[in-house]
């Protein structure tokens, strides 16, 4: 049996938006496996942690403090302690500078500042270029969270030693499509397209508007349903739009999770013109539901929605396409072929299988 420590000091990052919320469900279930041990640092130093948080002290520095304490005391003790790190930072060590983080796992799950750079301050981007760098000559076990992610990745740093693609655990709830407890019959109020994502600017809020108009005007739709953050933002494109069109779109700002997969149950289809994502957790998340896909033509929704969605080439496609889709999968009622290989217990099983004695990464990627 193996024992892992989550460093699930992320949770002190206030803005950390889907990352934490990824970083959450591996960790429970990563708990929930019968033959390894895993414990947050949250648990094994509940004060250490709530004196950070209550100080504001940054996770790097907390992490850092953790990850030398637990090297010396697996030394003196010769206790193998294996250290997970959600969010691309391993921590600096005098301890072992000949190691190279053999003993840890980091999630990389984009480089989306290399491709934004300004969206984030040059400190920022100067902090992810080191910190990248690092992960990139450790010996790690670094985990991409798609294979169009990793070749970002590589595209700007270099190959890592070992690299595994693991998908994001996507967790639905109980039902998948095709159950009982998925059904999608629509919901009283009208047709919908559901973005169920907080508001960030290569989210493309604009084309999706755009969308969605012209949609409306075909018959297609009603209304576009919006959840997360970013109301005001929002707000804003929506004042631009003609009256007609205003009152039909509804922004429900942050919503319980039952809620949210009622949202998504209930909807004609899920949207996301994204120009940019890691993995998109949100439409992994209404595919596993059955929902239908409209998604922008990245290379990462081609690598996971291939033969499920329909891919918006521009503002300017033509409505037939999307029409013929939508008849075509309410008749058929696909599932997601890939929603078995994303359900949270098998993810955790693949991150497990890294550290696991004469396991090869191949068996760890999907």
């Amino acid at each position: 049996m193996a024992t892992y420590l989550f460093y699930d000091t992320i949770r002190l990052n206030a803005s950390a938006g889907g990352v934490l919320n990824v970083s959450e469900v591996l960790l429970q279930s990563m708990r929930g496996l019968p033959d390894d041990r895993v414990q947050p640092v949250s648990e094994r130093h509940p004060r250490l942690y709530a004196a950070a948080r209550r100080l504001k002290i940054s996770r790097f520095l907390l992490d850092t403090l953790l990850y030398n304490v637990h090297l010396a005391l697996g030394w003196l003790h010769g206790e193998r302690v294996f250290s997970l790190f959600p969010n691309y930072f391993l921590p600096f060590s005098l301890l072992a500078p000949f190691g190279r983080h053999r003993d840890s796992i980091v999630v990389v799950h984009d480089v989306q500042y290399k491709s934004y750079p300004q969206y984030f301050t040059p400190q920022k981007r100067l902090w992810l270029d080191w910190n990248l760098h690092r992960v990139a000559r450790s010996a790690a076990d670094v985990v991409f969270i798609s294979r169009s992610s990793q070749a970002d990745f590589e595209r700007h740093f270099a190959r890592c030693e070992h690299a595994a693609v693991i998908f994001n655990p996507v967790d639905a709830g109980a039902g998948t499509a095709g159950s009982d407890s998925a059904d999608r019959s629509p919901t009283s109020g009208g047709r919908y397209l559901i973005a169920a994502y907080h508001y960030y600017p290569h989210k493309n809020f604009e084309g999706i508007l755009k969308l969605f108009v012209r949609m409306k005007r075909q018959g297609l739709v009603d209304y576009l349903d919006i959840t997360g953050n970013g109301a005001a933002e929002v707000e804003r494109m929506v004042s631009a739009m003609a009256p007609a069109f205003r009152a039909s779109v509804r922004h429900r700002g942050l919503v319980s999770r039952k809620e949210l997969l009622r949202l998504y149950r209930g909807a004609t289809a899920f949207v996301s013109l994204s120009t940019f994502e890691g993995f998109n957790l949100s439409a992994a998340e209404a595919a596993t539901l059955g929902v239908p896909l409209l998604l922008s033509d990245l290379p990462v929704h081609r690598e996971l929605f291939a033969g499920y969605a329909f891919f918006v080439g521009n503002e300017f496609c033509g409505l037939g396409g999307i029409e013929r889709y939508l008849a075509e999968h309410e008749r058929a009622r696909p599932a997601w072929s890939l929603s078995r290989a994303c359900t949270p217990g098998a993810v955790a099983a693949r991150y497990c299988t890294l550290k696991r004695g004469g396991a090869s990464l191949a068996q760890a990627t999907p």
